[in-house]
């Protein structure tokens, strides 16, 4: 079996590698990342081979070229392969691709999930809706701070129709008001990309049995519903509810010695979408008036824990019942108490 390491870059990348059984070395240098120049590079690569990249960029796409030349191909994070920090020795492509392939040869690697074409899309577009979002929120974090450089208020807000009429009255000095104009703009734009963006998800969800489910939970809406359908991919690489948890970084550090243990901040390792939408959740459960298990566990932790532990709190048993719902395939079902009023006797 031929051990190769690919360091890839956005134009090309470079290989590296030996033959376990013979110890003969391979090197290529700066292969183009196009589909004709992979196919000259390893015509005289002798085969089979084994290959590793690290996650990057364009990490999925480059793996979709150059599996049909791999007879196991892998890709792995890259913190689970170098320690930078101890590492004295040169650095350069080659040395790189070479460590990875050392490591492939030795079984150290253990290789990430790899969504398909269709998961990837679904990424792209909820990762895309929540960058328009911030967009926003940055455009009206200007407009007000533009504002009140001024000494101007309004007293609505900005994404209410209310506040754009208020906006709209708003008058600035000179270039101020060229500003302004241009902010109202992009505002109106992201606006515009913003409901095109839901609209899209709104009917990946309404057609994914997946989403469907999750979607009756209570608070969980087309986007959190996707996002955790694009984001998880399939839920049999986790087998319990813990790990799925621990895949979001919502689990503390611990340090142990001995009988000793200390538990500190949230690790945030993991998927940080899934621990945003998570965390979404918990905030709208604390928000709203719904009788759900997610409520009650808060009415009972508010007074012995602070807010962001209740959340956190939440966020996990939120993770918890997807993992369970969509193993089990059930949708929810959270039989509220019937209270039943006596009506009082008329004097």
């Amino acid at each position: 079996m031929l051990y190769l390491g690919i360091d890839l870059h956005s134009k090309s990348f470079t290989v590296n590698g030996f033959d376990k059984t013979t110890g003969e070395a391979f090197f290529i240098k700066k292969v183009a990342n196009e589909a004709e120049a992979i196919r000259e590079a390893f015509a005289a690569v002798p085969s089979p081979r084994a290959g590793v990249l690290e996650a990057g960029t364009n990490a999925l796409a480059m793996y979709r070229l150059l599996a049909p030349y791999f007879a196991e191909l892998m890709i792995v994070a890259p913190n689970k392969v170098w320690d930078r920090r101890r590492q004295t020795g040169p650095k350069t492509d080659r040395h790189d691709a070479l460590g990875l392939a050392l490591a492939l040869a030795k079984g150290d690697l253990r290789a990430i999930y790899r969504p398909d074409l269709t998961l990837q899309e679904g990424r792209s577009l909820v990762r895309g809706r929540l960058q328009v979002t911030r967009a926003i929120t940055r455009v009206v974090s200007q407009l007000y701070a533009l504002i009140r450089s001024y000494g101007l208020l309004i007293s609505k807000k900005a994404l209410t129709q209310q506040g754009r009429a208020a906006l709209a009255k708003v008058t600035l000095p000179g270039q101020a008001a060229t500003l302004l104009e241009y902010a109202l703009a992009r505002l109106d734009l992201l606006q515009t990309q913003e409901r095109a963006l839901e609209q899209q998800i709104a009917l990946q969800a309404a057609a994914d049995p997946i989403c469907q489910r999750l979607m009756t939970i209570p608070s969980v809406g087309s986007f959190t519903a996707l996002t955790l359908r694009v984001e998880i991919g399939d839920i049999r690489r986790f087998k319990s509810a813990d790990a799925l948890i621990n895949y979001s970084g919502l689990v503390p550090q611990v340090f142990q010695s001995n009988e000793k243990v200390h538990y500190g901040r949230l690790t945030k390792a993991g998927n940080a979408l899934l621990r945003y939408v998570a965390g979404v959740f918990a905030q709208n459960v604390i928000g709203n008036r719904l009788d759900t298990p997610f409520k009650r566990k808060y009415y009972r932790a508010c007074h012995t824990h602070d807010i962001n532990e209740v959340k956190v709190m939440i966020a996990r048993d939120f993770l918890a019942t997807v993992h369970s719902m969509w193993t089990h395939e059930t949708v929810w079902e959270y039989p509220r108490p019937v209270v039943t009023r006596t009506p009082s006797s008329v004097a």
